[in-house]
């Protein structure tokens, strides 16, 4: 079966040509600077200490101009059938996943530095990216057109969150400038700039964009975009650094601060009350992350090397998913199928049964890797994207190491 898939693989890429519909919807497109096939090193068994290595293969994504330039952001957009990247540069690379053909480089009259944030539209193929050179650039994916350019920042800009309804884009600073402003993605006109005492780490627009999370290093501001007032600021520990994430369904915010002093919160987004301790009886740690469906959240555990999920009404234990090596990173599929680990300080990602925690594929990296920097499934679908501190982005098809497995 391995044989048999790594062959439908390779034929598919054999057969990857331009074709007339392919120009016709996008004009940009080339088989230079395509994504390409390697061996992947996957592993499988019954548990993450047993393992037998599988023979499949990957996609990998790098700058052909540059291969050796690492990945700096990446943006996947609503469908799941782009894939957005910036490699130490000012471009912006475009791929289509299905076949990983380069669809866009977005350059012309661009930014003048690196990209360090890019964030797709949710309602069609509009980009946004952001630069050290202190600008937003919204982009015609489709056309490889400046939109718009978003000036005001008077630093870099770090991070970028698109409204749910597309309407609006919100763009944090980090340096000397700190602040974070929503802009009509329409006009490009600032709508709106809010000052914060820290650097952004991350931006969320709730699922009816009535409001804006603002992760901070120490704290998590939820503003109302209708007023940009404040509505609530969680902290845990004043100075202490503070991780979180909201849920899908954009009603509660779960935390976790790094002191040892205290456990993994959830709160009500909207009132700032807080509804649940996760009592745990070692120090829980990041990453922490709601399930798609908001029913539990997942937290690690770095004290006996695991990651456990628990009830997020009741608080009740569910899973204990026992790994190989600390994690950083956690992502759900989006069906709440699976939940994959990205590993802290190795080049590993570790795929579990989300229902029964049950092990189901160990995902390597190349040596050279490094650290894993984002782990995200592409939407809708069982495909894993892996971003390393260094060499290329690495594409896993799931549905393959389970028709084997």
């Amino acid at each position: 079966m391995e044989d048999v898939i790594s062959r439908e693989q390779s034929l598919t890429l054999s057969r990857r040509t331009l074709t007339a519909a392919d120009l016709a919807e996008w004009p940009d497109a080339a088989l230079d600077g395509a994504g390409q096939l390697e061996d992947a090193h996957v592993f499988t068994g019954s548990s993450s200490a047993e393992t037998r290595p599988l023979k499949l293969k990957q996609f990998i994504f790098t700058d052909s101009r540059d291969p050796s330039k690492d990945c700096e952001c990446i943006g996947l957009s609503a469908d799941g059938r782009l894939l957005a990247a910036s490699f130490q540069s000012s471009d912006v690379l475009v791929w289509r996943v299905s076949d990983g053909l380069l669809v866009q480089r977005l350059h012309y009259q661009g930014h003048t530095d690196d990209v360090r944030a890019l964030s797709f539209s949710p309602i069609d193929y509009t980009l946004v990216s952001g630069s050290l050179d202190r600008t937003a650039i919204v982009w015609d994916a489709r056309r490889g057109r400046v939109l718009l350019r978003l000036e005001g920042h008077r630093g870099r800009v770090s991070s970028i969150a698109y409204a749910h309804h597309g309407a609006i884009i919100a763009t944090g600073s980090a340096g000397v400038d700190r602040s974070v402003k929503i802009w009509d993605a329409s006009s490009g006109a600032c709508l709106h700039s809010l000052r914060v005492d820290e650097d952004t780490y991350k931006l969320a627009f709730s699922p009816d964009s009535s409001y804006l999370c603002v992760e901070l290093k120490t704290s998590c501001i939820a503003y109302d975009i209708r007023t940009y007032a404040s509505t609530i600021m969680l902290q845990q520990l004043a100075g202490e650094a503070l991780f979180s994430s909201m849920s899908y369904q954009g009603d509660r915010i779960v935390t976790c601060p790094l002191s040892d002093l205290e456990q993994v919160k959830i709160w009500n987004a909207t009132t700032g009350e807080e509804l649940l301790t996760i009592d745990h009886p070692m120090k829980l740690s990041r990453p922490v992350a709601f399930s798609p469906d908001g029913a539990e959240m997942v937290a690690a555990c770095e004290a006996d090397m695991t990651a456990v999920t628990y009830d997020s009404r009741t608080g009740r234990l569910r899973h204990v998913f026992k790994l190989t090596k600390p994690v950083d990173s956690v992502m759900y599929s989006s069906d709440g199928y699976y939940v994959a680990f990205g590993a802290s300080g190795g080049s590993h990602v570790e795929l579990y049964d989300a229902k029964s925690g049950m092990f189901l594929a160990k995902f390597d990296g190349r040596e050279e890797a490094g650290l894993i920097l984002e782990v995200q499934f592409l939407s809708g679908s069982h495909t894993l994207i892996t971003q390393f501190e260094r060499g290329p982005l690495l594409l896993c098809n799931v549905q393959d190491v389970l028709r084997i497995r």
